[in-house]
């Protein structure tokens, strides 16, 4: 049961990735609750209307968004929580942010039999150099 809800909410996750890829307005709304926030490599958050109104209107184009290794998920009885690591390459308000790497951390609930993106952390992964010479 636990692998088939995981299953279940791994692949809504990637639909939604692709969705994010696409700009496409009904799978934003469908993979994504009403109080959605994400909490961008910058700190910044932001509300599921202030997201989509960013991607609709090419302030925010993702270039690269996939997947590089495979999905850890924490199954509760109506909560899942996803970590993984994907490579990302976008533009942000007409800046480049060269491709790298980042982990995702998302949230999802279950509301009327869908499971739903709550909240998103994206932590961009810096190459640190060696501390030994």
């Amino acid at each position: 049961m636990t692998d088939d809800v995981a299953g279940q909410v791994i692949k809504a996750e990637q639909e939604r990735i692709q969705g994010l890829l696409d700009v496409d307005r009904d799978t934003y709304d469908r993979l994504h609750a009403a109080e959605y926030r994400l909490c961008n490599p910058t700190g910044t958050v932001w509300t599921k209307a202030e997201y989509l109104d960013l991607l609709v209107t090419g302030r925010v184009v993702y270039r690269e968004l996939e997947l590089t290794g495979d999905v850890d998920a924490i199954v509760g009885t109506d909560v899942v929580v996803l970590r993984y690591r994907c490579v990302i390459e976008l533009t942000v308000d007409g800046a480049d942010i060269p491709r790298h790497e980042a982990w995702h951390t998302d949230v999802y609930t279950k509301a009327d039999g869908t499971w739903r993106c709550v909240w998103s952390q994206a932590t961009g992964i810096m190459d640190v150099p060696s501390a030994t010479s």
